[in-house]
Order: C-alpha cells, then sequence, then structure tokens
C-alpha cells in the first residue's frame, strides 16, 4: 500500500504520529485502505439496484448527479425521488 495516494490532509494526520507508533499505524493504515477501495468501487454502482453504472445513463435529479445502468433504473429511481419530494414539500407547508 501506497501511503502518497491518500489526499494532502489525510497524509497530514498520519505524519503527526510518533515515529515509533507508526508501526502500529498499520492496521489502521490498511483499514483505512480497504474503505476507500470499497468506497472508490461503489461509486461505480448504479443508485436504484446496485449493478455496474453505465455513464450515458447519468442524470442530475434535483440537484444531485444519479448513476443509473438502465433506462428502467432510471426511471423508476427518478419517479421515486420525485414523488418523495412532492410529498416533503406539500407536508413541509401544510405544517409551516
Amino acid at each position: 500500500m501506497n501511503v502518497l495516494l491518500f489526499p494532502k490532509h489525510v497524509k497530514d494526520l498520519i505524519s503527526e504520529f510518533n515515529v515509533e507508533h507508526r508501526p502500529l499505524m498499520r492496521l489502521v493504515i490498511d483499514e483505512l485502505d480497504r474503505y476507500w477501495n470499497w468506497r472508490n468501487e461503489k461509486a461505480k454502482d448504479c443508485d436504484n439496484c446496485f449493478n455496474y453504472a453505465d455513464e450515458q445513463y447519468s442524470k442530475y435529479i434535483l440537484w444531485k448527479k444519479y448513476k443509473f445502468c438502465g433506462e428502467w433504473c432510471r426511471h423508476d429511481l427518478e419517479d421515486h425521488i420525485r414523488k418523495s419530494y412532492r410529498n416533503y414539500i406539500k407536508c413541509k407547508t401544510l405544517r409551516g
């Protein structure tokens, strides 16, 4: 594992530790590396069914970019997001 691949703020945190403690930090760094890899792989998944997402089906829905594996997943989740947002706005205006 190469620590130089981490973002600058993470490298700065690692360098703050005492040199004698760095071998013990190997477990923490390995866990951080596993999480980092998992997160990067998860970013490639469809937001609806968690299959591999295709870039051509990406779409911004209510100011957030969503990734989809196909047209059906895009329609399904977009419909759900928009209905949820309408219900949220409706409940918010009734209360306020």
